[in-house]
């Protein structure tokens, strides 16, 4: 089992609410003897009238639970979001790692960290939220400079699960098979970051940024 304490280092705030604007930012980290969990939430006030979001997006591995709709007790990447506009608009998308090393694994979490710091600067420019305010949630200088290429490991590992069919919808039974389906699962705005360059590594295509 991958020891992931020394990556508290680039948060903050682990486990607490970070309120910025009218968003609430949390860093759920934790790590037991069989157990771990890295995971930027994000949650919108609700406001009667406005929309509503929900975001969740991180690396981890549970207990083995009966009846799930994804291996849990399997290092997995998870991606969570939730919109409540004209139509609610919620997915959840598991990538299972199969036959992983420890230190494939940590080098995953190690990318997680980073696309972290990738996604919350993403979401910032996004809503008009002041930039510098990054660095109360992760600590992005330091970040961008130690993990700097982890990323680029993760999503490859990303887009191996896409090719081998491990990337799976909530429901446990519908399989992603396709860019086209993949890019309507992941089409929040703040997720290019991540869609981008699984999209171009599957397809080998330039997608534009905007």
């Amino acid at each position: 089992m991958i020891n992931i304490n020394f990556l508290e280092q680039y948060f903050p705030v682990l486990n607490k609410p970070i309120k910025i604007g009218k968003y609430e930012f949390r860093i759920v980290f934790n790590q037991t003897e069989n157990t771990f969990v890295i995971n930027l939430k994000i949650r919108q006030q609700s406001i009667p009238g406005e929309h509503l979001i929900k975001f969740r997006f991180g690396i981890g591995q549970d207990q083995l639970k009966i009846n799930s709709s994804h291996e849990t007790h399997k290092p997995h990447f998870e991606i969570e979001t939730y919109k409540r506009e004209e139509e609610t608009i919620s997915t959840t998308v598991y990538f299972t790692f199969q036959e992983i090393s420890d230190e494939e694994l940590l080098n995953y979490a190690k990318g997680t960290v980073l696309l972290i710091e990738k996604i919350i600067y993403s979401f910032l420019e996004k809503n008009r939220l002041d930039l510098d305010l990054v660095d109360n949630i992760i600590y992005s200088e330091i970040v961008l400079k130690d993990l700097k290429g982890f990323d680029i490991t993760l999503i490859d590992a990303l887009v191996e699960s896409f090719k081998t069919k491990n990337l799976i919808l909530r429901d446990g039974h519908t399989v992603i098979k396709t860019p086209y389906k993949l890019q309507q699962c992941l089409s929040a705005p703040e997720l290019k970051p991540l869609l981008l360059p699984i999209l171009k590594k599957i397809s080998g295509k330039n997608y534009r940024k905007n």
